[in-house]
């Protein structure tokens, strides 16, 4: 129940979590000033793609969503990083109040409250680390310990060193409020507890859209549920100061949309035509896997945080007019006032037209604006609604058809032999009574089918009784193929023998003659 003075959305909350780092250098233990310059830094978010040197740096950018923009250039083979803040408050702090100046602000932002209610800045500015981390097991001070920093080691964490293990991160955490007076002032946001639902929603998935739409033509659809905190925040970022909050006097909510569906081509550009160029289907896959991508960044853009922003944009456009929203402040307070106050009006002059209700159907988690409880109930897939063929049951808006077309039992249905030729429709409650009243003519069709199927069968043998003949004559051609071809080839093998002997016996003859020559030389000259 809300009783407080303040919109409910002013009570939202958010982890605010950093990584802290180190490495293991032999003779001087585990140390930040140990880690390699091509890992993550000395603090870092959870993937590692955003890095800082101090928790406070860490602190100030994932508190605030600092927009950052890293660019690398090649100078003579070295590659610089250029790395600009465009530092802007988005809603977030660990505070109730703010300072004038950025320094005192920035100062305030990372220090606690003592007991005596002083302002401390400490270590880690407030953050504390998580024992027993909800990412693996951890040792009493909240370390984990791997082998290295790559996306695979980090899946298994070990909760001692191992002797295999030259790193170690642990997770600190601090709690952020939301805070809407960084976007409008009390006396603006504290009027009316609610705003039109249909508006609220509209606004929320259209930020969602915006920003995986933004996030694909940017960084490409080939892997669309992995995406990294470099690259989803500072799209994030954006998105928030494109909304420009406070500064939409004369805007109307169609203006706002319009900055949604434009956003992805404002901030990031079309896909290229090299995209095109590779992919000619780029579009149409974009639209197919981009709910994909929207999950994945839900986790970087909560649902809370976006109805919340709705909100707010709905009561910086609409300050005066006050068609989505009343002019009462926290009129959620009327709504609990006691029986002898609320004697004094009428319940519609108290009750807020705006006042978020949930849908009373069944299974139904849809919470709307009062005023659209009737259209709502008109269009609710869970509402219950009599069966139209008169059975008696009440079935869910969403589950009728199916109801009328294969469940109720007033539904025309055939007979269950209309396979064997019976064409009578009837109720389906009374399938049973025909099937016992025409037994007769059921009987007369199952035994007509069976002698079809018969005669078919005939057929089919005498068929087979062809097929077995047929197939008997190839295998014995086969047969006696096979034995000419096997003595052809034996043929060829005598034949191919007999030129080989040929061969030798006339390199025989050839010697043997010219050792005849040589003989009767010998004796010739012998012989003088």
């Amino acid at each position: 129940m809300m009783t407080s003075d303040q919109p409910e959305f002013c009570e939202l909350k958010r982890p605010v979590e950093i990584y802290e780092n180190e490495r293991l250098w032999i003779g001087r233990g585990f140390s930040k000033a140990g880690l390699l310059p091509t890992e993550r830094g000395p603090f870092s978010s959870q993937d590692g793609s955003l890095s800082w040197k101090t928790i406070r740096e860490g602190c100030l950018a994932l508190l605030r969503e600092d927009v950052v923009d890293k660019e690398r250039n090649n100078n003579n083979g070295k590659s610089n990083s250029v790395t600009t803040h465009k530092t802007c408050k988005r809603g977030w702090s660990f505070h109730e109040e703010d300072f004038s100046t950025k320094e005192q602000d920035d100062d305030h932002e990372c220090s606690t409250h003592d007991n005596n209610g002083n302002n401390n800045i400490d270590e880690y500015c407030g953050f504390v680390p998580c024992r027993g981390a909800e990412d693996g097991p951890t040792d009493e001070e909240g370390w984990q310990y791997f082998p290295d920093f790559k996306e695979q080691s980090l899946l298994h964490p070990n909760r001692k060193r191992g002797l295999l293990d030259f790193v170690r991160r642990r997770r600190l955490c601090r709690i952020a409020m939301f805070r809407p007076d960084h976007f409008l002032p009390k006396e603006i946001y504290n009027k009316c507890d609610f705003c039109d639902s249909k508006a609220v929603i509209t606004l929320s998935d259209a930020m969602i859209d915006a920003l995986s739409l933004a996030s694909l033509f940017k960084y490409g659809p080939a892997d669309p549920e992995k995406i990294t905190d470099a690259q989803v925040l500072p799209l994030k970022s954006k998105l928030i100061d494109t909304l420009s909050i406070g500064s939409n006097g004369t805007a109307d909510i169609d203006n706002v949309k319009e900055r949604l569906v434009n956003f992805a081509e404002t901030s990031v550009g079309k896909p290229g035509p090299l995209m095109h160029l590779l992919n000619p289907d780029v579009d149409q896959n974009i639209q197919t896997i981009q709910p994909l991508r929207k999950k994945a960044i839900t986790k970087y853009f909560t649902e809370k945080e976006r109805l919340a922003l709705a909100r707010l944009l709905i009561k910086d456009i609409d300050r005066e007019a006050f068609e989505l929203h009343c002019n009462k402040e926290t009129c959620a307070s009327t709504l609990y006032m006691s029986p002898s106050r609320s004697n004094h009006g009428s319940k519609e002059e108290e009750s807020c037209q705006f006042q978020y209700i949930e849908c009373p159907n069944h299974k139904c988690q849809m919470q709307i604006s009062k005023k659209y409880a009737e259209e709502h109930d008109e269009e609710c897939g869970y509402k219950l609604l009599p069966c139209p063929s008169g059975c008696g049951m009440d079935v869910t808006r969403h589950d009728m058809h199916v109801h009328v077309t294969t469940r109720c039992n007033l539904r025309q249905a055939e007979c269950p032999l209309s396979i064997v030729g019976c064409t009578a429709i009837v109720q389906a409650a009374d399938v049973t009574r025909h099937l016992n009243q025409h037994a007769d003519t059921h009987f007369m069709l199952l035994s007509a089918r069976m002698q079809e199927y018969q005669s078919f069968f005939r057929q089919l043998d005498t068929k087979i009784k062809m097929l077995e003949e047929k197939n008997a004559k190839l295998e014995r051609e086969l047969a006696r193929s096979n034995a000419l071809l096997a003595t052809k080839t034996e043929s060829n093998n005598i034949s191919n023998d007999l030129k080989k002997v040929t061969k030798r016996l006339n390199a025989l003859e050839s010697t043997c003659k010219a050792e005849f020559k040589k003989v009767e030389y010998d004796r010739r000259s012998h012989k003088k």
